[in-house]
């Protein structure tokens, strides 16, 4: 009897505790975590939610507010960069040479003027031997 009690009393504090969670802004993982930590010990986890996990309750326009800033800044464009290879310099993708020490990032076919990969040795359109500065 008093065993199936605290198991009822268990399984109410950890719905109360992922309800409380997810109101106050919690994303949802730490949410279960603290449910599912609740319903192990709820002598410990209960105790350790009302006084570290609790977070100020957030309005309907907060949080709507919040998942706008999230969508965002994952739409934002992520600008692409690489490393020079000669002197280690942080430089955008697209850059032909190095802005720190001038090397040639991507290279061109003296005959036919396309750009080239700098580990290739002749050009694949017109066969001429590449020659990197």
């Amino acid at each position: 009897m008093i065993a199936t009690a605290s198991l009822v009393i268990s399984f109410i504090a950890a719905y109360w505790v992922y309800y409380d969670a997810r109101g106050r802004g919690h994303e949802l993982g730490t949410a279960i975590l603290w449910s599912l930590g609740t319903l192990a010990a709820v002598i410990i986890f209960l105790p350790l939610y009302l006084l570290l996990g609790r977070k100020p309750r957030m309005s309907k326009v907060e949080r709507s507010r919040r998942e706008e800033i999230i969508i965002d800044v994952e739409a934002s464009p992520v600008e692409e960069t690489m490393y020079c290879p000669m002197c280690g310099g942080k430089v955008k993708e697209d850059y032909k040479a190095c802005p720190f020490c001038s090397f040639t990032l991507k290279p061109k076919c003296t005959s036919c003027d396309r750009e080239l990969n700098r580990e290739w040795k002749t050009c694949p359109y017109c066969q001429t031997p590449a020659t990197h500065k």
